[in-house]
């Protein structure tokens, strides 16, 4: 993962590009409640994963969920997943 976001912003909004290797996965633990999070997806594919939610994305395909519970982003593709994701905070 590598931050886009310019240090004055990371309080309010962070920018990431995310790299995830194949049958790979990212796990994040419940970020405080009222953050959400928008994953775009960029090559690949992913299966994401939000508390009872669950949701397959291609290329082009964006989602947004609550942040504030346990979530995962999985690389179900045999290639590289690239994404971009945007997290906010209320």
């Amino acid at each position: 993962m590598r931050t886009l976001s310019p240090l004055q912003l990371e309080k309010s909004v962070e920018f990431y590009e995310l790299r995830i290797a194949p049958r790979a996965q990212l796990y994040s633990a419940p970020h405080f409640e009222g953050t959400r999070e928008q994953l775009t997806i960029t090559r690949g594919s992913a299966r994401v994963i939000a508390g009872d939610n669950e949701c397959q994305l291609g290329v082009g395909d964006s989602a947004h969920y609550h942040a504030g519970q346990e979530h995962t982003i999985e690389n179900d593709s045999e290639e590289e997943l690239l994404a971009f994701l945007v997290v906010t905070y209320e």
